[in-house]
């Protein structure tokens, strides 16, 4: 029960729901294994109720706290300002991202597991919105580096673009069109 406790005095920034997870299926295995004449306590019930009810929010605070490592080990976070309002108007919860106070406490207030299919598709378009920024920012920076090459022409100066260096960003470009399409489309 401390330990559960103490998840929820954790930082958001610093929740690691892959490590909650691992302890709380221990907690879970744990709590099978003790005698059955236990298993008629009060202790025992609030216990079960207890690890049953986060293990049932896990699934949802995956999805929040979906963090991805682009370039150079930076984290970014897939819910944004917009995804966290959306929740608010949802939920009816509010929460302040933005304090270095929001905790995992602030989050399991809301109830979230009883309006667990619209929880569900904010986190999901958010992690869908970031991945599109992230491949737009790609094309972005691959366009960021292309040069065209002109030729001289006759003696009016250099009007005339290098063929085989055109050929390959015009196939770039192409490419480049179909990502565009792909995400606009998204």
């Amino acid at each position: 029960m401390n330990s559960i406790n103490g998840y929820f005095e954790m930082t958001w920034s610093e929740v690691d729901i892959d490590v909650i997870n691992e302890e709380l299926s221990d907690f879970q295995l744990r709590c099978r294994k003790l005698p059955k004449g236990m298993r008629e306590w009060p202790a025992y019930l609030d216990l079960k109720k207890k690890i049953d009810d986060f293990n049932e929010t896990i699934p949802l605070l995956e999805l929040m706290t979906n963090k991805r490592v682009l370039k150079a080990a930076h984290p970014q976070q897939a819910m944004k300002d917009r995804h966290w309002k959306r929740l608010t108007a949802t939920t009816g919860h509010v929460f302040d991202v933005e304090l270095d106070t929001f905790s995992l406490r602030n989050v399991m207030e809301a109830p979230l597991l009883e309006n667990k299919d619209e929880v569900e598709d904010i986190c999901i378009s958010a992690v869908k919105e970031m991945d599109i920024e992230a491949r737009l920012k790609q094309v972005i920076a691959d366009w960021s580096l292309v040069e065209i090459q002109f030729a001289p022409f006759k003696n009016r100066g250099e009007l005339l673009l290098k063929g085989a260096e055109i050929t390959e960003i015009i196939t770039n470009l192409e490419d480049s069109l179909m990502i565009l399409g792909s995400l606009f489309s998204n």
